[in-house]
């Protein structure tokens, strides 16, 4: 059962615990009405997450501990 877990002008995420499925719509700028639709496994949550992260950490200037 999906449950709504954020409700913006331009962003909806649901969340079914059930199945581990994270979905996300983003309005289309062009035709309002319109949404694209992303439904993500919890294996692909997880590395959007670090993705993001990283993104933020080079965002902000961060120098990394530990070097790849």
């Amino acid at each position: 059962m999906w449950e709504e877990m954020l409700l913006t002008e331009q962003l909806n995420i649901h969340m079914d615990k059930a199945n581990h499925m994270l979905e996300l719509k983003l309005r289309d700028h062009e035709q309002e009405d319109t949404f694209s639709t992303v439904q993500l496994s919890h294996a692909e949550l997880i590395l959007l997450l670090h993705t993001l992260l990283e993104v933020n950490r080079c965002f902000r200037g961060d120098v990394p501990y530990f070097h790849n």
